[in-house]
């Protein structure tokens, strides 16, 4: 049991590192607009951002969406789980973000599927949405719940700032601030989470839909999002 247990944390530290190959250093989902406009310029603003971002939009849709797939795949509900990748597929609007959604999952199923032999390609999924392709990931692993979240929490958050301090630019040390600045609401945001139930799913953040669509606009672009 020890064993396992030590193998399970060792796979969720690897696809949390910042180096995993997940295709989100192309990513910023909207964020490089807001940079382009001149509305975040310091590691205070980078921090401002990241903490409407997580809780009003990320919180409720992906993280929560990360915890649904779990559970479905728990209950063997392949038809459910089938209907939660439709359906955060509907709740991103930027079809830009949306797209960078289902090809970070397409990345991360093609990555397990080459590091852990005992993961199987044979669930369909009609989008195939990182955040379901994670929860599908962590039930079959037998992660816990609360370990995958927060695996997922900084994977996200780490890459999204990292993204912002080449974008801005600022120093590394900043983006580390940052990161330990927002540590505490991710943990708000897990909390929530764990409680939380499929009538809480889904959030609106009109801003970010808005950064999203006009990024595609920008004159020149270091991102796909």
């Amino acid at each position: 049991m020890m064993r396992q247990s030590s193998l399970v944390g060792l796979r969720l530290m690897q696809l949390a590192d910042s180096a995993f190959p997940s295709g989100g250093f192309t990513q910023s989902f909207g964020l490089e607009t807001f940079i382009q406009s001149g509305d975040i310029k310091t590691k205070q603003e980078l921090a401002q951002f990241m903490q409407t971002l997580l809780y009003f939009t990320w919180r409720p849709t992906d993280l929560l969406a990360v915890k649904l797939a779990w559970k479905a795949t728990k209950q063997l509900d392949m038809k459910h789980l089938y209907l939660l990748d439709k359906r955060l597929n509907a709740m991103k609007l930027p079809s830009e973000s949306r797209e960078g959604s289902l090809k970070m999952g397409k990345r991360l199923r093609q990555l397990l599927a080459e590091i852990d032999p005992d993961y199987r390609l044979d669930a369909q999924f009609p989008f195939g949405h990182q955040a379901i392709i994670l929860g599908h990931y962590g039930a079959v692993a037998g992660i816990e719940l609360t370990s995958l979240l927060v695996a997922f929490a900084h994977m996200t958050t780490a890459l999204l700032i990292a993204n912002g301090v080449r974008a801005i630019p600022l120093g590394q040390t900043s983006g580390q601030q940052v990161l330990a600045l927002l540590q505490p609401l991710l943990d708000t945001c897990i909390q929530w989470v764990t409680t939380a139930t499929a009538k809480d799913w889904g959030g609106s953040a009109p801003a970010f839909d808005w950064a999203g669509m006009a990024h595609e606009r920008l004159y020149s672009r270091i991102f796909m999002s």
